[in-house]
C-alpha cells in the first residue's frame, strides 16, 4: 500500500512555479532564423517585379512548349491540334497588386515601405518596392500617393499590407489591412481612420477599404467593388469586381480567354452546365450561346456576385446555384434534382449530355468532377495549371478527343500559364 500525502497550498504553489519556469526555459524547435534585413534595390524594383520585354517571346515559347509536351503525353498518339497562343502586353498588364508594408523604427512614429519578397530567396528578406512595372499605369500612379498617406499614424499604425484593384477605364480600389482594431483603440479612434481615408479618397478618386479582424470599413463608395468593362467579340460586358475576391489579373488576356471560349461554343445546341462559376466571368460571356445555363459555385459571396453580374448584363437564361459537385453528379446520374436546384426550377437531368464548362482551382478536377465531365459530349476546360490539366485530360481521353488547345499568357515573366482545351466525345 502507498501512503497518500496531502498537497499543501505552499507545495502546490512551488510546483506551479517550477512548471512555469520549465516552460519558460523550453528551447524552440529547430535553428533560430536570422533577422530579416530590408533590401533596397537600386532602381526600386525587386527582381520579382521586373519586366523583360526583350525576352518576352522566348519566355512565352518555353511555357507553350511545356504545355504542348504535357498534353501530347496525356493524349498519347492521338491527333493533336496546333496550340493557339494569346499574348499579353509586355508591361502594365496587371490590374491588381498586393504589397506588404515594412516598418522601420518604433510605432507609431516609424517609416513605412511597400515591400515584396523574391521567389526562392531562403532569407525571405523584404525588398523595397518603389515602382511596379507589371502593374497597370493606374497602380503606379497611386503607389507614391498611398505610400505618403500611410506615414502618419492615422492610416499607418500597425498596417500590414496594401492591395490595389484597378480597371481598364481607370477606376480603382485601395484596401488597407491592419493588425489593430479599426473599431477604435486607446490611441486612435475609428473617426481618425475614416477622416484620413476620406482625405486619401479625395486625393486619388479611389474607393478606400480598411480591414482588420472582423471589421471592414468602406470610404468613397457604397460597397467594396469596382466596375470593369471587358470587350468580347465586339460585345461590351460589365463586371463588378470585389475587393478580396478572385479576379483575372490580366484584363487584356482575360478578354482573349473569354473570346476564345465564346468562339469554341458558338452554334451550340442545347444547354450548358458550368462548375466553379465564381463571380460569373465566363458565365456572362457564354450564356448567349446556349438555351439554358446552370452554373454552380460553393461560395455564397461568389454566387451573389455572379447574380449581380448577370443582371448588369441583362442575361436571363442562367440559373446560379450554391450546390456541391457531389449533388450535381448525383443529379446527372440518377435524375434526382437537388433541393437547391428545385427551388430555382432547374432540372439537370433534362440537360442531356450537352456541354460542360469548368475553370477549376490549381488542383484541377477532383474525382467527382472528373466523373461529371465524362458524361458530357463537349467539355471546355480552362486551367491555371498545365500539369493538372494534362492529368485530367489523360483521364478523359478514353472517351473524349482534344479538338482545340490554347495558351493564354496571363502572367508574363513567370512560370505560370493559363490554358484551355476543348474535348469532344469520340464517335469511333
Amino acid at each position: 500500500m502507498f501512503a497518500l500525502r496531502r498537497t499543501t497550498p505552499r507545495a502546490l504553489a512551488l510546483l506551479q512555479l517550477a512548471c512555469s519556469m520549465s516552460r519558460g526555459r523550453r528551447k524552440p524547435k529547430g535553428p533560430r532564423l536570422p533577422p530579416k534585413v530590408l533590401q533596397r534595390p537600386d532602381n526600386g524594383i525587386p527582381l520579382v517585379a521586373q519586366c523583360y520585354p526583350e525576352r518576352y517571346d522566348e519566355l512565352l515559347q518555353e511555357k507553350v512548349a511545356k504545355l504542348e509536351a504535357a498534353l501530347r503525353s496525356a493524349t498519347s498518339y492521338a491527333p493533336f491540334p496546333q496550340v493557339e497562343v494569346h499574348e499579353s502586353e509586355r508591361e502594365h498588364f496587371r490590374m491588381r497588386a498586393a504589397f506588404a508594408v515594412w516598418h522601420v523604427g518604433e510605432e507609431p512614429d516609424c517609416t513605412r515601405h511597400f515591400v515584396m519578397y523574391e521567389k526562392g530567396d531562403d532569407s525571405r528578406d523584404p525588398h523595397v518596392t518603389v515602382e511596379f512595372p507589371m502593374g497597370s499605369r493606374r497602380i503606379n500612379e497611386l503607389m507614391p500617393i498611398v505610400r505618403e498617406a500611410i506615414q502618419p499614424p492615422a492610416l499607418g499604425r500597425k498596417i500590414i499590407d496594401v492591395r490595389f484593384l484597378t480597371t481598364q477605364k481607370g477606376d480603382a480600389l485601395i484596401a488597407l489591412a491592419y493588425n489593430r482594431d479599426l473599431k477604435g483603440c486607446q490611441d486612435f479612434s475609428t473617426e481618425d481612420w475614416t477622416q484620413a481615408a476620406q482625405d486619401l479618397h479625395e486625393k486619388t478618386g479611389a474607393t478606400i477599404v480598411g480591414r482588420s479582424r472582423k471589421v471592414k470599413l468602406v470610404v468613397g463608395a457604397d460597397d467594396d467593388t469596382v466596375a470593369e468593362e471587358l470587350t468580347v467579340n465586339g460585345r461590351v460586358l460589365t463586371y463588378a469586381q470585389q475587393e478580396g475576391a478572385f479576379t483575372q489579373p490580366n484584363a487584356g488576356v482575360c478578354e482573349q480567354m473569354l473570346g476564345w471560349a465564346v468562339d469554341a461554343t458558338k452554334e451550340s445546341e442545347g444547354d450548358l452546365c458550368e462548375l466553379y462559376c465564381g463571380g460569373g466571368t465566363f458565365t456572362v460571356a457564354l450564356a448567349p450561346n446556349f438555351d439554358q445555363v446552370v452554373a454552380t459555385e460553393l461560395s455564397k459571396a461568389s454566387v451573389a456576385l455572379a447574380e449581380r453580374n448577370l443582371a448588369a448584363n441583362a442575361v436571363e437564361n442562367v440559373r446560379v446555384a450554391r450546390v456541391p459537385a457531389e449533388e450535381v453528379a448525383a443529379a446527372l446520374k440518377t435524375g434526382a434534382t437537388p433541393r437547391r436546384l428545385q427551388a430555382l426550377d432547374v432540372d439537370l437531368a433534362s440537360m442531356g449530355r450537352g456541354s460542360l464548362f469548368v475553370d477549376p482551382p490549381r488542383a484541377g478536377l477532383d474525382k467527382t468532377c472528373s466523373q461529371i465531365a465524362a458524361g458530357f459530349d463537349r467539355i471546355v476546360y480552362v486551367s491555371c495549371n498545365p500539369e493538372t490539366l494534362a492529368r485530367d485530360v489523360r483521364l478523359l481521353t478514353p472517351t473524349h478527343a482534344v479538338k482545340r488547345v490554347a495558351a493564354f499568357d496571363q502572367f508574363p515573366y513567370t512560370d505560370h500559364l493559363e490554358c484551355g482545351v476543348v474535348l469532344e466525345r469520340r464517335v469511333d
